[in-house]
């Protein structure tokens, strides 16, 4: 059927490195967006809690 040789399997490889490398880097960001942003979640709601504490104790 086609028949490559060494150069573009050589072509083909460096191609499959960097997409497999942008879709894990693509991933491994999607997960680090969304620990920050619980992260801050969590910031806000223990902040806010202590806010409410603190008036109830007053």
């Amino acid at each position: 059927m086609f028949e490559f040789d060494q150069e573009t399997w050589i072509y083909f490889a460096l191609i499959a490195v960097f997409l497999i490398y942008f879709i894990w880097n693509s991933r491994r960001a999607k997960k680090n967006r969304k620990a920050r942003k619980n992260r801050n979640f969590r910031k806000r709601y223990m902040a806010r809690r202590n806010d409410e504490k603190s008036e109830t104790k007053t």
